[in-house]
């Protein structure tokens, strides 16, 4: 028997250090597939931080570029509204321009007016003056001719006195300190009383003054008595002036929402049909009386209109006042000016008379030596000092604008010297505003006369010199009596 041939062995390898070899690889691999996706997945991350930050930052940027263009917007807004505010301010600002400038040409026109009827006013009495002096010096053997020229000058020498104190009176009256009474009074009574005052300017033109019915047992209006009354005085001497000789002024009233319209025109211009011609016109363009009446009224809350026909100076005038509503008080009662004593003779005064105008110092030294005083002149106030103190006289006429010193410095030293105390100092001075006279009082100036005065003024100081002298009166101190020409 054949021996069987053995089989080779077969080495078998142990399986599980393969499979943990197998495994660890596999792990390995793992691992570093997982690491990979790791770094892929941080990656990642990193890219969608990156992102969400630019994302952000897109947002944030939008956000304040969202905040800018509102803060444009609002600012749009608020510039458009300050354009807005400006140009209306500019419309505002042009406004008053136009109104400064339209006010400005009205004033112009109105001075211009002013201007053209103060000539006409001051032509008026110039022209006789001016024929009165050649005829003086063609009648020397007439003396009858002399006496009606003289009498032509004198009365136009008042009409130019009357001028000047209505151009002193406007200027007092346009002040804003100007002051006024505010008394009830009766209309009618007022115009009564005034009636009776113009009754030789009427009486000079045969011309009379028709007074409506209506005005008795109308309220108290209030107000100046006096100013009101001279505010119709001028009216009708305006009307007068220029109307037909025999002419009638007709003076009528009406009442309406507590307004009193009184109308002063011509009564043959009221009875005609009202005419299309009227034109209203400016009361600075119808002479010095009118500017005035004017003023007044308007000073008493009222109004004065004026139509005429087209290039006439005659008008008929409306005068609106108001109606107090409240039940007045009673008329006060006016305190009666005392009145210096009367003239005593022919006492003979010491008089000094200090102005530089020798024009002037020659013809009012002149009579009052006819008025038989005795009259010393200096024209300066230096002068006017020595000769006053070196020499007391009764009365002193002293000018205020002398030179070297003028006159209220002179009366401030000459008040200052003791044997002064008895003299009557008089201003004489061609200004007549209240702060003039106010001056003139602390001085201590007695009286204050603006030329040119009535002689009146002058024989009632002289009076008032004479009283002093003669004990019968003693000069107060302060006594200040601010006289002028009215």
């Amino acid at each position: 028997m054949q021996a069987t041939p053995s089989r080779p062995r077969i080495r078998r390898k142990p399986v599980i250090p393969l499979l943990a070899l197998i495994c660890l690889v596999a792990l390995v691999v793992f691992v570093a597939v997982l690491a990979a996706r790791l770094r892929a997945a941080s990656s990642t991350i990193a890219e969608l931080r990156a992102q969400r930050d630019r994302d952000f930052d897109t947002i944030a940027n939008a956000r304040q570029e969202a905040l800018a263009m509102s803060n444009t917007a609002d600012d749009l807004a608020r510039a458009k509204a300050a354009l807005a505010d400006a140009q209306a301010a500019l419309a505002a600002v042009r406004s008053e321009r136009d109104l400064a400038r339209q006010d400005a040409e009205l004033a112009q026109r109105q001075r211009h007016a002013f201007l053209a009827g103060l000539a006409h006013d001051l032509r008026n009495p110039l022209a006789p003056l001016s024929n009165g002096i050649e005829l003086l010096r063609l009648t020397d053997n007439d003396p009858a001719g002399r006496l009606r020229t003289r009498g032509i000058m004198e009365r136009q020498v008042g009409n130019l006195m009357r001028i000047a104190d209505e151009l002193s009176d406007l200027a007092r009256l346009s002040n804003s300190s100007a002051k006024l009474q505010d008394a009830p009074f009766d209309i009618a009574e007022l115009l009564r009383t005034f009636a009776g005052q113009l009754a030789p300017t009427l009486q000079a033109q045969d011309a009379t003054l028709a007074i409506g019915p209506e005005f008795a047992g109308l309220a108290p209006l209030r107000g100046d008595e006096q100013r009101l009354s001279q505010a119709f005085g001028y009216l009708v001497n305006d009307l007068v002036r220029h109307a037909e000789r025999g002419s009638t002024v007709r003076i009528s009233g009406s009442v309406a929402d507590e307004q009193l319209a009184i109308v002063v025109a011509i009564a043959a211009d009221l009875d005609e049909p009202a005419s299309p011609m009227l034109e209203d016109a400016d009361a600075s363009a119808l002479g010095l009386g009118v500017s005035l009446a004017d003023q007044l009224i308007l000073m008493h809350e009222g109004h004065l209109s004026a139509r005429r026909p087209a290039g006439a100076r005659r008008a008929r005038f409306t005068v609106t006042l108001p109606v107090p509503a409240a039940e007045p008080e009673a008329p006060a009662v006016a305190a009666k000016r005392v009145m210096p004593p009367g003239k005593p003779g022919d006492a003979v005064l010491t008089v000094l008379l200090a102005d530089d105008n020798v024009d002037f110092s020659h013809s009012f030294g002149t009579m009052l030596e006819l008025m038989g005083h005795r009259v010393d002149v200096v024209h300066d106030g230096l002068a006017a000092v020595a000769s006053i103190v070196g020499s007391p006289p009764d009365i002193a006429f002293v000018d205020i604008g002398m030179p070297a010193l003028d006159g209220v410095e002179t009366v401030r030293r000459v008040r200052g010297q003791g044997n002064t105390q008895d003299v009557l100092l008089v201003a004489v001075t061609g200004r007549g505003g209240a702060e003039d006279r106010a001056r003139a009082a602390e001085a201590g100036f007695d009286r204050y006369l603006v030329k040119p005065f009535a002689m009146q003024d002058v024989r009632d100081a002289l009076d008032a010199a004479q009283a002093i002298r003669s004990g019968a009166v003693l000069r107060a101190p302060g006594g200040f009596s601010p006289t002028h020409t009215t």
